[in-house]
């Protein structure tokens, strides 16, 4: 005769099979998109043409093609002045950004000659992080937070092997100081 756990195991294994399959109401599974393009595997051929695409997924809040942007290593949000999120993984970023910083838009990158270095308190914008970061462009932008009053600055990096990637981002909630 079989024991109870020879009966019951094969019954829990059914069910638990069931319900794996089962989605929560509300809830929808992540969608991911294989075939999305990333930094690595579509390296634009300069700073600005990478810029320019940057900058039209911004504009157009395209998330997924920011995301493709981004490197699969650790992003950076930072505010300015001095505070920073822990470095955090690009779909997280993405979230924030979706979430928190992108909700009062549009975006728009209208100044491409901005004082940055005196936006940053005389601090050259291609240095500011990690040395082993080499930052090849700085965007400048408005429309940032709920409101859409806020200022960022958006970092683009380039790699050894000549690719570039969205690093970083610092956000002004209430826009960068300038000196008058």
């Amino acid at each position: 005769m079989p024991s109870l756990a020879q009966k019951v195991i094969p019954l829990l294994l059914v069910i638990l099979l069931f319900v794996s399959g089962c989605v929560a109401p509300g809830l929808e599974p992540v969608q991911t998109q294989p075939n999305a393009p990333t930094a690595t595997s579509s390296p634009a051929v300069s700073p600005d043409a990478f810029s320019s695409q940057l900058r039209q997924s911004v504009e157009s809040a395209d998330f997924d093609g920011m995301r493709g942007l981004m490197d699969d290593s650790l992003f950076v949000i930072a505010f300015w002045p001095g505070n920073s999120l822990p470095p955090m993984p690009a779909d997280d970023a993405i979230g924030q950004l979706r979430n928190l910083h992108m909700t009062g838009g549009p975006i728009r990158f209208p100044e491409a000659d901005a004082p940055l270095a005196e936006m940053l308190g005389n601090q050259d914008p291609f240095h500011i992080f990690q040395s082993d970061v080499s930052v090849v462009d700085v965007l400048f932008s408005q429309g940032w937070g709920p409101q859409g009053l806020g200022e960022a600055m958006l970092f683009v990096a380039q790699r050894p092997d000549g690719s570039f990637w969205w690093y970083s981002i610092i956000i002004a909630p209430n826009g960068f100081p300038r000196v008058m």
